[in-house]
């Protein structure tokens, strides 16, 4: 029986093409999974950000209550009673509020770049299994032109 080249270069290049397309796949896959983990680490740098901003505004708010306290025994007020006390209360609130809302912030950033971490995995399973099927559908066509 005499080997036909035509068949057998057909046949090569029709795994060349599957092998191609898997290996195309798991690049992908490879690209999507570095670009999540990226996306992964800004999500902590997010977070590391709010919490800093929220230790800032606490900072501050500490400050301002001190130089209130200061400013209200300049002028003979006890700090201690009173509306003095109220305003007090009310400033220490705000900054705490004010902390809070640069940690849910932080918080929101963070979460948005885990979602696109996630769909990034996602998008690298997703052409890994498409790279399967391209794959498949070169073997099964070769095979159809070698029969």
């Amino acid at each position: 029986m005499a080997i036909d080249f035509k068949t057998v270069i057909s046949a090569a290049s029709t795994l060349m093409s599957a092998a191609g397309a898997i290996s195309q796949g798991r690049a992908q896959q490879q690209a999507a999974g570095t670009q999540a983990e990226l996306y992964r680490r800004q999500a902590e740098r997010e977070r590391q950000i709010g919490a800093l901003n929220a230790r800032r505004q606490r900072a501050e708010a500490a400050r301002l209550a001190g130089t209130q306290r200061a400013l209200l025994g300049a002028a003979g007020q006890a700090a201690g009673g009173g509306s003095a006390l109220l305003v007090q209360e009310d400033l220490a609130g705000e900054g705490e509020f004010n902390a809070r809302l640069a940690e849910a912030n932080a918080e929101a950033a963070a979460g948005s770049k885990m979602m696109q971490a996630v769909l990034s995995r996602a998008e690298g399973r997703g052409a890994r299994q498409a790279s399967y099927f391209r794959a498949g559908t070169a073997l099964l066509k070769g095979a159809k032109d070698w029969g």
